[in-house]
């Protein structure tokens, strides 16, 4: 089951832009980084893909139409 209070909190944190901020002395490892960047970058191509697939619903209602 899906923790609200935690997905909410998620998709907060990914739909801000993505600035690493991290102190030098307290850097993660790079996997870590890598992993927290994907996860960004999965997040936008997933709105990306949402916002096509609302589009090219909408023209082919329309050529639908014509």
């Amino acid at each position: 089951m899906v923790d609200p209070v935690r997905r909410t909190k998620l998709l907060r944190d990914l739909e801000q832009d993505f600035v690493p901020d991290y102190d030098a002395q307290s850097m993660p490892s790079a996997d870590k980084r890598a992993a927290y960047a994907l996860e960004h970058i999965a997040f936008r191509v997933s709105r990306i893909e949402q916002s096509l697939t609302k589009i090219a619903a909408a023209i082919e209602s329309v050529l639908a139409k014509a």
